[in-house]
């Protein structure tokens, strides 16, 4: 059974830090140096901010001298399924509980799967137990997981927890910098991305580092597409679906708060069952704005 997935390109080298990483990333360098140090090392953190990238670095780090297996929650639940239908659940129990460090990607999956999560409880234990490292990853932390078992939310508290940020406007900046001269290392004609466009991007896009990479990987593509590296204007076409999740945080909220500012009546008095004339009017152009914007 081949369950490794692990990536040479992941490795911590390539890992870039700043004050929103920097933690994450120190533990899993000291978990690869020091193993059961932390027992188990649980990273959450948002989408695309770098978790699978850490835990592939440890398995890369640790596999010359180790038995690793790095497996996903949701390939975990397949490969269970399957020894289940065939008979072979004594095979899986060996084969997962034989292993020196366990690297388990996105556990929020196992949500609700009660049979998968009682199998998980046990490897879990018998791993500890023969002294192997666990390293989990998840969106969430352990006590916000839901239709988790409470005992493996506290097997995952128990150990060390730390999360990844958002990141900051340092480390986007430096990503694009470096994102650029790895893409330009590729192709035998340079595409220099002006400064303005990558203090642009490192600004306007937040939400996750996949996104700044996917960012600048259009523009790279753009530039080599038309043979120019485009302007502000023609990179704000290319990538007005990522700019748009920033802008378009239109809430219900504050609709209300802007209509009763500009009829200069309290939200309170909006949202009350009165139904006077001048209540009436402000109310029915928040439900107008509200079905037209959000």
């Amino acid at each position: 059974l081949q369950y490794n997935r692990i990536d040479p390109n992941k490795r911590f080298d390539n890992f870039l830090t700043s004050s929103s990483n920097k933690l994450a990333y120190e533990a899993s360098l000291k978990v690869s140096e020091n193993i059961a140090q932390y027992n188990p090392l649980y990273i959450y953190g948002g989408v695309g901010m770098g978790k699978t990238h850490l835990l592939n670095s440890i398995g890369l780090e640790l596999k010359e001298n180790n038995k690793v297996m790095f497996i996903s929650a949701e390939r975990f639940m397949y490969q269970f399924v399957k020894s289940l239908k065939s008979n072979e659940m004594v095979k899986f129990k060996e084969y997962f509980r034989n292993t020196d460090i366990l690297l388990i990607d996105d556990i929020q999956f196992m949500n609700g799967k009660e049979a998968m999560q009682e199998e998980f409880f046990h490897t879990f234990n018998a791993l500890l137990d023969r002294g192997s490292q666990i390293i989990v990853s998840a969106d969430r932390a352990p006590n916000k997981l839901s239709r988790i078992q409470e005992r493996i939310k506290s097997r995952f508290s128990g150990g060390l927890v730390v999360d990844i940020q958002k990141p900051d406007y340092e480390l986007r900046k430096k990503i694009i910098e470096h994102k650029a001269e790895e893409l330009n290392s590729l192709y035998s004609d340079k595409i220099n991305v002006s400064k303005e466009i990558q203090n642009f991007l490192s600004t306007e896009i937040t939400a996750s580092i996949r996104e700044l990479v996917g960012a600048i990987n259009r523009i790279v593509s753009f530039s080599r597409i038309y043979n120019k590296v485009p302007n502000l204007a023609e990179t704000k076409v290319v990538l007005k679906d990522l700019l748009n999740l920033a802008e378009n945080k239109v809430t219900i909220d504050l609709i209300q708060t802007l209509v009763c500012k500009f009829f200069k009546i309290s939200k309170n008095e909006m949202l009350s069952s009165r139904r006077s004339r001048y209540l009436v009017r402000p109310r029915q152009t928040a439900i107008y704005l509200t079905k037209i914007l959000t």
